[in-house]
């Protein structure tokens, strides 16, 4: 069962950085992010691992897990509910006004962080991105973080306006996307970011990734 939910976040995800590099339709990205995090997460605390919501309530010993899950799912559960728990239409408005492409950077950065710690792997695109967050947000980097390398892959981003940020990004993926180096490297998984841009079987468990998928995360428990 974990294998396939796997499989389900993994394709949420994939897709959510692919759009998200070609700087597409936002609250999509946001919705297919959060809910490959939630799955995620789930399926790191099962597999003994440590996920990214664990290390922040460490943290924050002031937050519980109801309260971090409404302030990390604060615009998802806004896009995706119409009415609260009793049965009341919710009153979004200010939240989904607020809402713009930068609130997909932690989700996205998150879950792929949580998918490595599962699978040990991750494709180029979300290796830039990792690093590309890195560089926009330095400041909630810990002391050891490496900053020389960071500033050389982005150079002055911070500086730069969000367009010319994403434009960044989708440069650097295009740059990296065929190193032979990072391709041979074991972290690396060997797939596209979207399985339907594949020419291969579209079902759900007919495709390579998906026995890629379940071997690496049989190997990892």
């Amino acid at each position: 069962m974990l294998q396939l939910k796997l499989i389900v976040a993994r394709a949420q995800l994939g897709t959510a950085t692919d759009l998200f590099v070609r700087n597409r339709e936002p609250v999509s990205i946001q919705c297919l992010a959060c809910a490959a995090g939630e799955l995620l997460d789930g399926i790191g605390k099962a597999g003994g691992h440590r996920p990214f919501s664990t290390e922040i309530l460490d943290h924050h010993p002031d937050l519980d897990d109801a309260q971090l899950k409404g302030i990390r799912n604060k615009y998802w559960n806004a896009f995706k509910h119409l009415s609260g728990r009793n049965g009341s239409l919710r009153v979004d408005m200010d939240i989904i006004r607020k809402f713009d492409d930068a609130q997909n950077d932690a989700p996205l950065f998150c879950a792929w962080r949580d998918y490595f710690q599962v699978t040990g792997s991750m494709p180029i695109a979300a290796q830039v991105l990792q690093m590309w967050w890195y560089a926009l947000y330095e400041d909630k980097l810990g002391p050891a973080a490496d900053l020389v390398r960071i500033h050389k892959a982005f150079p002055r981003i911070r500086e730069m306006s969000r367009p010319d940020q994403k434009d960044c990004l989708r440069r650097s993926v295009e740059k990296w996307r065929k190193n032979t180096k990072l391709l041979a490297d074991s972290r690396t998984e060997p797939h596209l970011l979207s399985s339907w841009s594949q020419k291969e079987d579209k079902s759900l468990t007919g495709s390579m990734h998906t026995h890629h998928l379940a071997a690496k995360a049989k190997k990892r428990k």
